[in-house]
């Protein structure tokens, strides 16, 4: 292992870069990471990523101090640092920002060269033959195998590992040793380094390395959940691991088939996973810089400060404010879909505010304040809500584009919803047209602004509460869309949330060819302008939720405060929603 650590540095050209006058300006940040096993410390860059360029700023790396050793485990250059991961041993010895320079491979053109191969060997864990060669059509053998998580991992070797086919002389040795000492070789008589490592094997391989760091996760599922044509194929042993690496971009052959995607005449591939296949060494380098790419999350210095990178609230909300989560996410954390508490989707309206009074979220992103039955609910569970506006949002309604009818009053869609008066749109001066009106179910945040701006105290007709009711955001638009008719003529009306419906609306064209169009309300036409200066009549707000008891430092008073601060309201924006004036 030194020999090879020292063969490495002597090829690469290495800048050396001690951050010390940084590090004395602010307190070190690390992390303990899995069960304490590896500690994740992030190390300050002297050096600007804009000055140094993309070609440059790829090749960061970080070392010890003391040896030059590289790091395999440590991060790109993000927001002026790297972040390193060590075994807890190593944790106190002083670590330095590196500049790392490419190698050239032999049996390779540049061009060729699989991504990650540099990264990789900068950091210590690739390596070519003897003679600079990747040799990538090559199988990996369990010994290469072996050798490859070592080095990665940073492990020690041990006593003998008491394998009969593995000596002393041997080249992959200490890394056998290693592997044996830290539990990731099978207690054997035989080792069997020649052997070819299967695609299963060396996919379950990773996955357990990446889990003893503690970033791979579990992932529940099938073999169904996964983009592989016979994922049924893969053992059951290793199917935990294909499940948890899939964004890690997983081993697969994709071949084109039959089937030709309509809008550029391209075949469509499929990907097969063959996991009984041997590795090649290009499919090896490609999952393991997929997984230091994708699995790690590092944090912020706005959530370092805000203390999110120890805790982080628990967030729900409508399918309208998902954005936010997203949002807010990406801004807290570095590969921020792989954080263990990100949630994949809100669990809507109704259920999100029950979630909050019951405690199993700590803060809603909500389009609409709770109906009266929840806040009934709440003062039940001795739980009182307090609603923060973040931003602007409205109600609003849509009608099919060929529809010569640009608006409606508020008491036009009063007689629509509460008293179902009307049956055509020539009665609210539009075409000879049948007029058809799509609702939202009651537990939704739509109907919500529909109880508290349209029926003010009443009730949706029974007509329409029974017949066209649309069961989800997507479909409040989908409906309308496909309700129109041309002979004789027909189209119908919906709504929903302003901001939903830019985002919605402009993706239906992936759906159906029908386009719709906002209707105005009393005279004024919606817009980012009418809703923020409230000439629209059905300007709203969009607020953060949370039980009003929280405590002045609590988690969820800290991140209410930061969405109605300056950077908050970037992150308003970057959701795709109307900021707050100041």
């Amino acid at each position: 292992m030194k020999k090879f650590f020292a063969l490495l540095l002597s090829v690469l050209l290495l800048s050396t870069l001690t951050p010390a006058a940084l590090a004395e300006e602010e307190p070190l940040w690390t992390r303990a990471e899995g069960d304490g096993a590896y500690v994740t410390i992030r190390v300050p860059d002297p050096a600007d990523a804009n000055d140094l360029g993309w070609a440059k700023a790829r090749y960061r790396a970080v070392r010890y101090a003391d040896t030059k050793e590289p790091v395999a485990l440590s991060s790109d250059h993000w927001q002026g640092y790297l972040f390193a991961t060590v075994p807890a041993a190593d944790a106190a010895r002083p670590l330095e920002v590196f500049q790392g320079e490419r190698f050239d491979w032999t049996d390779i053109q540049y061009q060729s060269e699989p991504m990650g191969a540099n990264l990789l060997y900068i950091r210590g864990v690739l390596q070519g033959d003897s003679q600079g060669r990747l040799n990538l059509d090559q199988m990996l053998t369990r010994a290469e195998a072996f050798t490859l998580l070592v080095r990665l991992l940073g492990l020690e070797p041990g006593e003998d590992p008491g394998y009969a086919d593995v000596k002393p002389s041997d080249w992959f040795y200490d890394a056998v040793s290693a592997a044996r000492a830290a539990g990731l070789a099978a207690e054997d008589e035989t080792f069997r380094p020649n052997d070819e490592v299967s695609r299963a094997e060396f996919t379950t391989m990773v996955y357990r390395a990446f889990r003893a760091i503690g970033w791979a996760r579990t992932v529940e599922g099938t073999a169904a959940d996964l983009d592989l044509t016979d994922g049924g194929s893969i053992p059951d042993w290793a199917l935990e691991a294909y499940l948890a690496l899939e964004r890690c971009g997983l081993i697969s052959t994709d071949r084109e088939t039959q089937e030709v995607d309509p809008t550029d005449g391209v075949p469509i591939p499929e990907y097969l996973a063959e996991p009984q296949k041997g590795a090649t060494r290009e499919e090896v380098i490609k999952l393991l810089e997929g997984a230091l790419r994708y699995l790690p999350v590092y944090p912020s210095q706005e959530a370092i400060e805000l203390g999110f990178d120890q805790a982080i609230p628990v967030i729900d909300g409508s399918t309208s404010t998902y954005p936010y989560t997203t949002a807010l996410y990406g801004r807290f954390f570095q590969n921020y879909s792989a954080h263990p508490d990100y949630p994949e989707k809100h669990s809507k309206s109704h259920a999100s505010y029950e979630r909050l009074i019951d405690g199993e979220a700590d803060v809603l992103f909500a389009a609409t304040k709770a109906s009266s039955e929840l806040e009934e609910q709440a003062k039940a569970a001795g739980v009182e809500l307090e609603y923060i506006p973040i931003a602007y949002d409205a109600m609003v309604f849509f009608t099919n584009e060929e529809n010569p009818v640009k608006g409606l009053t508020i008491q036009q869609l009063q007689d629509i919803y509460v008293r179902n008066a009307y049956d055509n749109w020539s009665q609210v001066g539009g075409p000879d047209a049948k007029l058809t009106p799509y609702c939202r179910n009651t537990d939704s945040g739509s109907h919500a602004l529909m109880e508290a701006m349209i029926l003010d105290g009443g009730t949706l007709s029974d007509g329409i509460a029974q017949g066209n009711v649309s069961t989800a955001m997507s479909t409040a638009l989908t409906d309308v869309a496909a309700a129109l008719e041309r002979d004789p003529a027909g189209y119908a009306i919906g709504y929903s949330v302003y901001y939903y419906y830019l985002t919605a609306e402009f993706m239906m064209g992936d759906v159906t060819e029908n386009r719709l169009h906002l209707l105005a309300v009393d005279g004024v036409t919606p817009s980012d302008e009418t809703i923020a200066d409230g000439s629209y009549p059905l300007s709203s707000y969009n607020y953060i939720v949370l039980r009003a008891g929280e405590p002045e430092d609590s988690p969820a008073r800290r991140l209410a405060d930061f969405m109605v601060s300056e950077a908050g309201q970037e992150v308003v924006v970057n959701a795709g929603f109307g900021a707050l004036a100041k």
